[in-house]
């Protein structure tokens, strides 16, 4: 037992470095009084934990000035020099502990790039070794006078550094053709001081961007910069809607008011949904801002992510623009935060901890006193929900900035073109335009949905799937290197010559990937440049951009590709957009299928005829008749919010509820079955003790992937609001199931508002 209790000053509160939800709350320790005076909330220091005293990492979280506490270890080391986060965003991690049903360590860890910190794969800063004089311009230039003709590399050596400061080693080495022995002896004699410097891996080149002006705003872009600039200005934490139809010119409102908060010493971050925008949308900020603009997304290696965060913490950058992540950039003097394409789902993190990056947004600018905005040209329906009640600011851009033209949009059936004998792909309306922009020498851009060269592999006699053996969900096949893969789980294995069930020859492949369709349309159009993006062609680092580039530079024909290029891409070239399969997400089981089909179908539209040529639009669908398809088709949101809105109203779901989902996982699944059952049953007990807690409680059942990777899957539903009251049911929920025995076969995870119900 450990004795009494007594007042110990220089307490330290650490967070271990452990995502093991029984380490979940603060460990105290002592420091001794030198370290205590160089300790920050934020840094990472070494610590003895347990009762071997194994040696850990842990996140300093709180520093009590004295605290009635028993025998304490003391902290071995300080890890990190500097605060990897300051108080603000510790405050952002205890409430996505909260919220997102995480541990404090683990959105530590989310806020934290990596390679820093108690990460193990930690990056260092990046240096360079070079030189400079060591004694002053007379003594050098007496001393080249009696080198020059005893040592002539050495007399070069000198001049070169009397006309720079400092010379990298290897630049001294290529310019006078030294040896690096030339140099060392100079160190030796002491003509010369060796130096390190450090230098910042650059993921931009800033000199290749050509820098731009603002432009003449519209009325309407005129009214939404001055709203934000003023609110900006008088510290209004406001949250302002940006609804513009496609190539209304948002991003020129983002930076018109960013350049009225630069102005007065502030900063911006500028939340992109896809690493694929970021290379058009960063080329727009770094033209307007330069060298002050940083990127943050996963395609950076770790040292240029580490760079970055650098430059943005010591006050080197104005302007971020990344992924979801960025949201977390260490800007110390915020002044605004913009998310373009605010409905997208990529905005959600689907690996723990869930948080969606609105929500951080949110936070971080009520700490600053900051506005956010949201743009996008079809509005999530919870925003425009709030923003039709008043609770969001709404602005609205009804027409193109540069006054082209919305690209006249066709519906085409292919359920006629099944009739007619026709199984291509492609029906022969869009067949005829494309034929018709390969005359003009205008660009066609085509959108599938679905990556890979078909959906599923079949036999045709039998009626075999080739499925996932450990998911149970038909494999995908990919023609380029003749395997199949499932997409969950990434198992790969070769595809069949002959039916593995009846040993027919007769198995083939069903379905449209990308892959087949730019087989099919090189077979149609072999004149044509083709390219594809999608995840199989875009897995190397800076691919996106390559890609864009490529097709831009080179006037590339046709560009076939996933939901990376449904959004954000401004080619003034592209004059026809063909949609493949409008109502692939149509019918998905999940109450937002139908949102999700108009935004996409509406955004990917919206890429054609965003110069001065007229646009074209074509639809391909098996579902004509869809009334989500011809509002899209008429780029009419507000008429497609009307109706949407009310079918949610009818059926309680978001933004008239929360919706929470417990996930269960694990190897049995009768087991499975039963447990979730119990903890179904543990929920509806709860909610009926008090009587003011409504709270629909769904389930259990398999999910609709019911088995990933040899895991059974079963999913609860609870509809309801997402109050404290709630949070803390499931939280004590959460909490007793990884004290109970299930909890070593049976994994647990709870998330609010889930994008996906799969």
């Amino acid at each position: 037992m450990w004795g009494d209790a007594m007042k110990v000053k220089n307490i330290v509160g650490v967070v271990i470095d452990r995502m093991s939800p029984e380490l979940d709350r603060v460990f105290h320790y002592t420091a001794p009084d030198e370290m205590y005076e160089m300790l920050e909330i934020g840094m990472v220091v070494r610590v003895p934990f347990g009762r071997g005293g194994a040696v850990i990492d842990g996140y300093v979280v709180d520093m009590p000035e004295e605290a009635e506490v028993k025998n304490l270890k003391e902290i071995l080391s300080i890890v990190s020099p500097e605060p990897l986060f300051d108080t603000k965003m510790l405050a952002v991690c205890r409430m996505m502990q909260k919220e997102c049903f995480c541990t404090l360590a683990s959105a530590i860890r989310a806020i934290t790039p990596p390679g820093s910190g108690a990460r193990r794969e930690r990056t260092n800063d990046k240096t360079i070794t070079g030189s400079s004089l060591a004694i002053g311009f007379d003594e050098a230039f007496s001393i080249l006078e009696t080198v020059r003709k005893k040592a002539p590399a050495q007399a070069k050596i000198i001049e070169l550094l009397l006309q720079n400061d400092f010379v990298a080693n290897a630049d001294i080495r290529f310019l006078t053709g030294a040896s690096q022995s030339a140099i060392k002896s100079l160190e030796q004699k002491g003509i010369i001081l060796p130096q390190e410097m450090e230098v910042f891996r650059n993921p931009v080149e800033y000199d290749k961007i050509e820098r731009t002006m603002p432009l003449a705003p519209t009325p309407e872009q005129k009214q939404a910069i001055d709203r934000i600039s003023e609110a900006a200005e008088k510290g209004e934490n406001r949250i302002f809607l940006l609804h513009g139809v496609t190539g209304s010119g948002k991003t020129e409102v983002f930076l018109q008011a960013i350049e009225s908060v630069i102005k007065r010493g502030k900063s911006a971050i500028v939340l992109v949904p896809e690493i694929a925008l970021t290379p058009q949308t960063v080329a727009r900020f770094v033209g307007r801002f330069g060298v002050r603009v940083a990127i943050l997304h996963s395609r950076l290696s770790l040292g240029e992510r580490h760079d970055e965060y650098k430059r943005i913490k010591r006050g080197q950058a104005d302007v971020v623009v990344g992924v979801r992540s960025a949201i977390f950039a260490p800007l110390s003097n915020l002044g605004l935060i913009v998310m373009d394409e605010e409905h997208e789902t990529s905005y959600k993190a689907e690996n723990v901890p869930a948080y969606h990056a609105r929500d951080i947004a949110k936070k971080r600018a009520e700490q600053y006193g900051i506005p956010l905005v949201l743009a996008s040209a079809t509005p999530s329906l919870e925003s425009y929900f709030h923003a039709k009640n008043g609770e969001y600011e709404l602005f609205t851009l009804p027409e193109r900035a540069n006054e082209s033209k919305m690209p006249e949009a066709e519906i085409v059936d292919m359920r006629k073109e099944l009739v007619g004998g026709n199984r291509s792909v492609l029906s022969a309306r869009l067949k005829e335009e494309i034929a018709h922009n390969l005359e003009r020498k205008e660009q066609t851009i085509l959108f599938l949905n679905r990556r890979g060269f078909s959906t599923f592999v079949s036999c045709r006699n039998c009626g075999y799937v080739v499925r996932c053996e450990h998911c149970n969900i038909p494999m995908t096949y990919h023609k380029n290197k003749n395997f199949m893969t499932c997409h969950y789980c990434g198992y790969t294995t070769p595809n069949p010559a002959v039916c593995p069930e009846c040993g027919s020859q007769y198995i083939r492949h069903f379905g449209t990937g990308t892959q087949k369709v730019e087989e099919e349309v090189k077979e149609l159009f072999p004149n044509a440049t083709v390219l594809r993006m999608d995840v199989d062609t875009t897995g190397g680092k800076a691919s996106h951009q390559k890609i864009l580039e490529q097709f831009e530079k080179e006037k590339i024909d046709i560009l076939i590709g996933t939901q990376m290029v449904a959004k954000g891409l401004d080619f003034p070239n592209v004059t026809l957009v063909g949609v493949l399969a409008a109502d692939l997400t149509l019918n998905l089981d999940d109450f937002r299928a139908g949102e999700r089909t108009f935004d996409l179908v509406t955004q990917v539209c919206g890429r054609a005829g965003r110069g001065e040529k007229k646009g074209r639009a074509l639809i391909q669908t098996y579902q004509p008749e869809s009334h989500v398809l011809h509002y899209a088709k008429q780029q009419d949101f507000g008429a497609f919010y009307e109706e949407e809105i009310e079918l949610r109203r009818a059926l309680s779901y978001p933004p008239f509820c929360d919706i929470f989902s417990v996930l269960l996982t694990g190897n049995n699944e009768q087991a499975l079955s039963a447990y979730a059952a119990k903890i179904a049953n543990q929920l509806r007990m709860e909610t009926l003790k008090n009587d003011g807690m409504n709270v629909e409680v769904l389930g259990p059942g398999p999910a609709v992937l019911g088995k990933i990777n040899n895991k059974y899957r079963y999913r609860i539903l609870l509809k309801c609001e997402a109050n404290d009251e709630v949070r803390n049911m499931l939280y004590a929920m959460q909490k007793k199931h990884h004290q109970a025995k299930e909890s070593k076969w049976i994994s647990l995870l709870i998330e609010a508002n889930p994008n996906s119900m799969l």
